[in-house]
């Protein structure tokens, strides 16, 4: 005899199937997009993972990379979410400062696209994290978000290896940097700087995300992060050392000033929370993945970004505790001529 509650306990399993299901695809995009973190190369491609198995590009080796665990996952999507929120504050104060009420010298140019970067950054991270934790989708693709992410980070290093660079020829050679520099040449080098960074970062999201041509999307990936982590890290590191030790170790009197301590401190720190992103990024190009490897560089890149104007304002109000310092204040001693036109002075003496 037909058992009666059989449609209703067939009912009653396939929503439990439904919900089931519908448990393990949120959990896949916990997983995958987590704090705006990716899965790169391969998975811009085919379908996110579900288990906790990935397979190496170009082979058929299967690297573990663990279970992430939700708490830890959690934590770090808030602790990001906070992080990114102040750093959008911080250095839209700075876009608003050096942009309209502050006198401008060719290295704040620099600063004011670094700030300008490092917010556009820090809103689609903060975007993205939202999205994941709240569970609701805000309409834009996952690929434009990454677009978005990789154009705005490599946009900082490039400014902050530009940085490093003209500071350090500043000091070595002040009299040709003084008499033939173009008066417009930092706003021209940011512009091409930001062009730079959106044609790789387009062709990039092109080729993985519109045309899908897994093999070309892998070897411009691999050419970005060499280019990001192999080239301009160690270049940003060569200038910054020789800046640091011709400035420090010179036999003459050489007044450092506020603009070379914020540039020293923006680079140490670029390079002690930025850069790990880069490793882990190119790590993952070449088909190596580590538990928690792209969350925990998406957050040590969100503190990069918000620490900077921090910097900006400690070092501005630095040395001086009977003045009562307001952000202005604070950031136009951070950035005036004043100590930038001494330094320029002593390194012309030390070099005669």
């Amino acid at each position: 005899m037909p058992d009666p509650s059989f449609p209703e306990n067939s009912t009653q399993l396939h929503r439990a199937e439904e919900k089931q299901g519908k448990q393990e695809t949120r959990e896949t995009e916990r997983n995958a997009f987590t704090l705006g973190c990716f899965i790169m190369a391969e998975e811009l491609i085919t379908p996110f993972p579900q288990s906790n198995t990935s397979q190496a590009h170009g082979t058929n080796q299967s690297v573990t990379v663990g279970q992430p665990s939700y708490t830890v996952l959690k934590f770090m999507e808030s602790f990001c979410l906070i992080s990114a929120a102040c750093g959008m504050v911080g250095n839209g104060m700075v876009l608003w400062y050096l942009g309209f009420c502050i006198q401008r010298n060719h290295f704040t140019v620099y600063i004011l696209n670094l700030a300008a970067a490092d917010f556009g950054y820090l809103l689609c991270i903060a975007i993205e994290t939202v999205q994941y934790l709240m569970q609701f989708n805000v309409g834009v693709q996952f690929g434009i978000f990454l677009f978005l992410d990789l154009f705005m980070y490599g946009t900082g290093l490039y400014l902050l290896t530009t940085i490093s660079i003209e500071r350090c020829l500043s000091v070595l050679c002040p009299i040709w940097c003084r008499s033939h520099r173009p008066k417009h040449l930092s706003a021209i080098i940011s512009g091409l700087l930001w062009a730079l960074s959106l044609l790789l970062n387009t062709l990039g999201y092109i080729l993985c995300t519109v045309r899908r041509s897994a093999r070309t999307c892998q070897l411009l990936l691999i050419a970005i992060g060499s280019l990001d982590f192999l080239f301009c890290t160690p270049l940003m590191l060569l200038f910054s050392l020789t800046l640091f030790l011709k400035v420090k170790c010179s036999s003459q009197h050489f007044r450092t000033g506020r603009l070379f301590t914020i540039i020293m401190l923006t680079i140490l720190f670029f390079l002690i929370f930025a850069v790990p992103l880069s490793i882990l990024i190119l790590f993952d190009f070449l088909g190596y993945k580590f538990l928690y490897s792209p969350e925990i560089g998406f957050v040590l890149s969100c503190v990069n970004s918000t620490l900077n104007p921090v910097i900006y304002f400690l070092v501005g109000s630095y040395r001086d505790r009977r003045i009562k310092f307001t952000l202005k204040l604070a950031f136009q001693r951070a950035f005036e001529d004043s100590d930038d036109k001494q330094e320029t002075h002593d390194t012309i003496a030390m070099a005669s």
